[in-house]
């Protein structure tokens, strides 16, 4: 029989019952896995040298020979960022918005730079895409209904400025002056405007107070168009007062008959901030480039004019 290969052991051995001794075999680490240990040893040894690693007392750490940190890189990135978007920037800068509009390279620039700066400020209102929000009132940007104007320039001076819209109380236990009953009539006439079915006769009492003592039709116009599209006695109403028109089907609050009544009843409030400064002078947070840049995004959101 040929002569069998030596088992490598320890050395170690317990005992030599009936010549089966028992000993402790040494079974090694292929050398492809101990070389690849050492090499991470090694790994590591170069990157706490050459990389912040190692917390020191007073918080602070080791900085390592090459200088470099997550706040610097970011800042580097942020600096080499800012450089590339330079020559669009000083271009758009030196146009009016419907100058930009014409220029195909602009205009892509323009509104993936607003889209970005609307995420950032516009979106937790108007939600992401500009598609609105009932529950608080904030009109869609994505159709063609709008309070104030959806003009290149009228959307700019919104953002520059803000706006202020207020829709007074009628009921008179929330300080307005009409009872339950003619708030009502209110609401069935202002139903009607959109051609949904109502009762008849409350529309006519509502049609009445609308033109009379409740002086709807001076902001929202004689036919209920809006201060934008509307006219009372023949005259053009005031653009700034941002009514909305209330003969088609869309509805800052909501157009069931529940939310109508809750808004001629209590009345509504809304605002929207002024970016270029607030109300006692001091500027915000967007330049007069993001303006522009973000005019030109809103208007491209399918509602522009």
């Amino acid at each position: 029989m040929a002569d069998e290969k030596e088992i490598e052991t320890t050395g170690h051995q317990w005992d030599d019952e009936e010549g089966y001794p028992l000993k402790e075999y040494n079974n090694p680490l292929p050398k492809w896995w101990l070389y690849s240990y050492y090499a991470t040893i090694v790994y590591a040894v170069i990157y706490w040298i050459l990389y912040p690693a190692w917390p020191i007392p007073g918080g602070e750490y080791t900085k390592g020979v090459l200088g470099w940190s997550q706040h610097k890189q970011l800042e580097e990135e942020m600096a080499a960022s800012q450089a590339a978007k330079k020559p669009f920037n000083d271009k758009i800068s030196a146009l009016t918005t419907s100058e930009i509009t014409q220029d195909s390279q602009l205009l892509q620039y323009a509104v993936s730079a607003g889209k970005a700066i609307f995420g950032d400020n516009c979106a937790p209102c108007h939600g992401g895409g500009g598609v609105g929000a009932k529950a608080g009132g904030f009109p869609a940007l994505v159709d063609d209904d709008w309070l104030y104007g959806g003009t290149l320039e009228q959307i700019s001076e919104t953002i520059h400025m803000g706006r202020a819209g207020q829709m007074p109380p009628h009921l008179d236990s929330a300080e307005g002056s009409f009872t339950a009953a003619q708030v009502n009539d209110l609401t069935q006439y202002t139903l009607s405007l959109s051609g949904r079915s109502t009762d008849a006769g409350a529309a006519g009492r509502g049609d009445a107070l609308y033109r009379g003592d409740a002086g709807c039709n001076n902001c929202h116009g004689d036919e209920g168009k809006g201060s934008l599209l509307g006219s009372a006695g023949g005259e053009k109403l005031d653009t700034s007062i941002g009514a909305p028109n209330l003969t088609d089907a869309i509805w800052l609050y909501g157009g069931d008959e529940a939310t109508v009544k809750t808004s001629i009843a209590k009345g509504r409030k809304g605002n929207m901030p002024a970016w270029e400064k607030d109300s006692e002078g001091n500027n915000r947070k967007l330049s007069e480039l993001d303006i522009k840049l973000l005019s030109i995004y809103v208007h491209t959101l399918g509602g522009g004019k």
